[in-house]
C-alpha cells in the first residue's frame, strides 16, 4: 500500500529532477513548492487549521525525529 508520504517523497524527488533539468536551484523550486502548498491547504482548510498545522512543524524543527502527528488535520 503506498503511503500518503510515499507519494509527496516521490513528488519531492520529481520536483529535484525538474529543477536539475531546467537549471533551477533545488532549494528554490522547494521554496516556491511549499508557499504554493500553504496557499492550497489555507484555501481548503482554512487560515487558522494552517497556522495551527504550521506553528506544530515549526515548533518541531530543531528534533531530529520525524513525528507523524495524528489528529485534525494532520493524519
Amino acid at each position: 500500500m503506498t503511503t500518503k508520504y510515499a507519494i509527496a517523497r516521490e513528488l519531492i524527488d520529481q520536483l529535484h529532477q525538474y529543477a536539475d533539468s531546467n537549471g533551477l536551484d533545488k532549494t528554490d523550486v522547494e521554496e516556491a513548492t511549499l508557499i504554493l502548498l500553504i496557499q492550497a491547504l489555507k484555501n481548503s482548510r482554512g487560515s487558522e487549521s494552517m497556522r495551527g498545522l504550521l506553528q506544530y512543524e515549526i515548533d518541531n524543527l530543531g528534533t531530529s525525529v520525524f513525528e507523524i502527528q495524528r489528529g485534525s488535520g494532520h493524519s
